[in-house]
């Protein structure tokens, strides 16, 4: 039996979309919603982006361990016959 190592965003994404979505695309657009909301109430663009930026890279950081915990899911059910 040969693990495979590569496991991507996409078979992540075919497999648990609403989890996924929640983790990834949520965030971004909540990032670019208070981009805009920032830019119409003239609240400092300093502010906005570092609030922008936090958002993004938790999203980021969030997405890749769900990536990690989905390949390990998918390595016990390859070895051990795990659910």
């Amino acid at each position: 039996m040969a693990a495979s190592n590569n496991v991507s965003f996409w078979e992540m994404y075919r497999e648990l979309p609403v989890r996924t979505t929640v983790a990834t695309v949520v965030p971004v657009f909540l990032g670019l919603a208070q981009l805009l909301n920032g830019y119409v109430h003239g609240v400092p663009i300093v502010r906005v982006v570092g609030f922008t930026a936090g958002i993004v890279l938790a999203a980021v950081l969030v997405t890749q361990h769900h990536l990690v915990q989905y390949h390990r899911r998918n390595l016990q059910r390859e070895f051990l016959g795990d659910e």
